[in-house]
């Protein structure tokens, strides 16, 4: 960026599309200027305060709306979702909408920003929530829309944790049943940890399969959570008769003991001497008080996490290529999700990566079990970083125990990236390290990279060949029930 404005030149490759989305950064941050410099003029005119309460129809939202909308080509309904941007930009979130004009962050992670703090109602909360997030993601480096969404939410769970509070118990719980003419629908709002248990004890079920079902993800999932709610039994589609992966009732209801869903929280919000927020794997940040009615659960079960102890051991004793409880857990927890930039997979669903590969020959020379050289990856970015031609990954431990990674693609564009929960692990990092430098790089077999069951060509057109039947057939009803309405009504009388 040179004076607020993105440096496109000569660039090319990953540099060019992140400088392209500076660009759309400022853009938009010059279009919302522009808009709000309107509202205000309009306000001024109509000696009204724009936070005013005016229950008129064409009140000054209405019409500056209307001139966006017909300058912007527009529904009235997006124009005014412009206009409400542009006042979340320059009166209720300024410092990190600079953020965005400064390309440190995109347009939709300023959405996920103001959906989250949208309940911040006091405008002293709401400057220091906004002084806090900005802070946060200006150090991050490489911010993507999940980045941004915790952020805002660790801080408005940590400056207005009762408020939090008082809007998630106001959600409410219940299960919603709607049908249509060819199916059902069955919606379930529930808290986020009992939604976590949901999810993994469905995939648990569904994974329980032999490699020669027929189904879909997507239709075994479904199928479990139906053998799950009616305790009936979950089969395999396999056809062998003697696959073992069908199982009673019984057996479906047994595997609920093997489901796990991890929150990680500091000692002191447990005890009620701090309001520091948690963590739930595959939700995100959890407000101190939420932690604690988790932790309080009967089937809550709460193990200390010893960090220290990691300046010991951090693999195991026997396989020095697998790390220990601690170790596994401790990563897991300061990253939350996998580590690649913008990837959202929560940690305890990815593969523990060695950044730097391990040498099974010589574990002694390099590609260390620990802290310092572990990160998770989902299934599919560990299988780019092991198979990617040109590609190199990196983990950092700066001097104050900050740990970064650092992805560098083949045209040689680098993002650099903060360990998403540095904030509640902020100790881990300075734990020593009691292996030496890697000395020879580890070898990898790369002559086994799985193939896909189709090409993409073929996985498009069986997309579309899936669309256009759905639209026959959508067709072919909607032209019987028109039939039928004809025969039953009769012609018009002309």
């Amino acid at each position: 960026m040179v004076q607020g404005r993105p440096v496109v030149g000569r660039q090319s490759g990953g540099a060019l599309i992140n400088a392209l989305q500076a660009g759309e950064g400022l853009l938009m941050f010059l279009r919302w200027q522009a808009i709000y410099a309107m509202l205000t003029t309009a306000a001024g005119h109509s000696r009204v305060a724009l936070d005013s309460v005016d229950r008129r129809i064409v009140d000054v939202f209405a019409s500056v709306s209307r001139e966006v909308a017909i300058a912007l080509r527009v529904a009235a309904s997006t124009a005014d979702r412009q206009a409400h941007l542009a006042v979340e930009a320059f009166e209720r979130l300024p410092q990190v909408a600079r953020l965005m004009r400064d390309g440190v962050i995109s347009v939709a992670a300023f959405g996920e920003i103001v959906l989250q703090t949208t309940g911040v109602e006091d405008a002293d909360l709401i400057a220091a929530v906004d002084a806090a997030t900005a802070v946060d993601l200006r150090e991050f480096g490489g911010v993507s829309r999940k980045d941004a969404s915790d952020a805002a939410r660790r801080a408005v769970a940590e400056l207005d944790p009762d408020g939090l509070r008082a809007r998630r118990e106001a959600r409410g719980k219940g299960v919603t049943v709607s049908t249509d003419v060819d199916g059902a629908d069955v919606l379930i709002a529930t808290t986020v940890e009992d939604a976590a248990v949901i999810d993994a004890s469905i995939d648990a079920v569904a994974g329980s399969v032999c490699a020669d079902d027929t189904r879909t993800r997507g239709i075994r999932r479904h199928d479990a959570a139906v053998a799950l709610l009616t305790r009936s039994e979950f089969g395999c589609s396999c056809g062998n008769p003697e696959c073992t992966a069908t199982a009673p009732a019984s057996v479906v209801a047994d595997r609920f003991t093997s489901v796990v869903v991890h929150v990680v929280a500091d000692a002191s919000t447990l005890s009620g001497e701090s309001e520091k927020a948690g963590w739930l794997d595959g939700f995100g940040v959890l407000d101190a008080h939420h932690v604690r009615e988790i932790a309080a659960r009967s089937d809550a079960v709460i193990r200390p996490l010893d960090i220290a102890g990691l300046a010991d051991r951090t693999a195991r004793a026997g396989d020095p290529y697998r790390p220990t409880t601690a170790c596994d857990t401790a990563v897991r927890a300061v990253f939350g999700t996998c580590s690649e930039p913008g990837c959202a997979r929560p940690a305890w669903r990815c593969d523990l990566d060695h950044v730097c590969e391990f040498d099974h020959a010589r574990p002694q020379a390099g590609g260390a079990t620990c802290v310092c050289n572990l990160n998770p990856k989902c299934r599919y970015h560990h299988l780019c970083k092991t198979f990617g031609e040109g590609w190199v990954d990196d983990q950092i431990v700066d001097a104050n125990g900050v740990i970064w990674t650092e992805v560098t693609a083949p045209s040689g564009y680098s993002v650099r990236s903060r360990a998403r929960n540095q904030w509640l692990l902020p100790g881990l990092g300075l734990v020593p390290c009691r292996h030496g430098e890697q000395v020879t790089r580890g070898t990898v077999e790369t002559s086994a990279q799985p193939e896909r069951s189709r090409t993409r060509t073929q996985a498009k057109h069986a997309y579309r060949m899936r669309i256009r039947s759905q639209r026959r057939y959508e067709q072919a009803c909607a032209a019987a029930a028109h039939h039928t309405e004809f025969v039953e009504d009769g012609p018009p009388p002309f």
